[in-house]
């Protein structure tokens, strides 16, 4: 046998005819076979609905299905109204009163079977007797000062100022002076914000506030002299006055 012999034809065109046929017969003996040959019953058609005229004995059946009878008053829905029988008390009314005798009973028994002790008066620490600080009185200058304050840029005094001592049997407080000075270094402005109790002294503080001389300002880059309104500077000036005590009245007369 040669190795062409061996190998498998391909199928002819009848083979294919034939097994399409084989299945299409098949397919026809199992539809006739399980199909049911049985003649076809018609059904029986249903019942329709029907109409007829109620009587007279469904007439209160039909007036509960009406919707306007549960909406308006109806003769048939309307109840017997039921009679008022209103009770009637026939005793004497008896209020109820407590008993006087019994008031605070309960208290008075609490307090009878109970013991109370006595509360302890409170523990008060012994006084520390200590003898108050004084304060250390300030040591008096050996002459005047003033001191300045300013609210803006400080201005430096050119001259110092010359201040006396007052004699005076009480300690002068401080002389405070408000001063002004302007562009050029003068005071324009001065006045007195509060006193040291002597007038003299208040005086000397003005006409010092008034002669004192401070460092003017500078000229701009242009050579204008500044504007002294806008130049104002504005400060205070502050004399502590040094006291001196006044000599002894009684003093002892010279011997010859």
């Amino acid at each position: 046998m040669t190795s062409a012999s061996v190998e498998s034809r391909p199928w002819s065109r009848r083979c294919w005819w034939g097994i399409i046929g084989l299945i299409f017969g098949v397919q026809l003996v199992l539809i006739f076979w399980l199909g049911d040959a049985s003649t076809i019953r018609p059904r029986p058609a249903a019942q329709a609905f029907t109409f007829k005229l109620a009587d007279s004995a469904f007439t209160e059946l039909l007036a509960l299905h009406d919707p306007t009878l549960f909406a308006l008053p109806h003769p048939q829905l309307v109840a017997p109204r039921p009679e008022f029988h209103p009770f009637v008390w026939s005793e004497p009314t008896n209020y109820l009163l407590p008993p006087i005798d019994q008031l605070g009973a309960g208290f008075n028994q609490f307090v009878e079977t109970s013991t109370f002790n006595s509360l302890p008066p409170p523990a008060k620490p012994p006084p520390d007797l200590t003898t108050p600080a004084l304060p250390a009185m300030p040591a008096s200058a050996e002459h005047s000062t003033v001191q300045l304050e300013w609210d803006q840029a400080p201005r430096r005094l050119l001259t110092p100022l010359e201040l006396r001592s007052w004699v005076s049997p009480d300690i002068l407080t401080n002389s405070a002076v408000q001063i002004v000075v302007g562009a050029e270094g003068t005071p324009a402005s001065v006045t007195l914000l509060s006193s040291s109790g002597f007038r003299a002294a208040d005086q000397e503080a003005l006409e010092q506030a008034n002669a004192a001389r401070f460092e003017p300002l500078g000229r701009n880059p242009l050579g204008t002299a500044l504007n002294p309104v806008a130049m104002l500077s504005w400060g205070r000036m502050i004399f502590r006055w040094h006291t001196l005590p006044p000599p002894p009245t009684n003093a002892p007369t010279a011997s010859p």
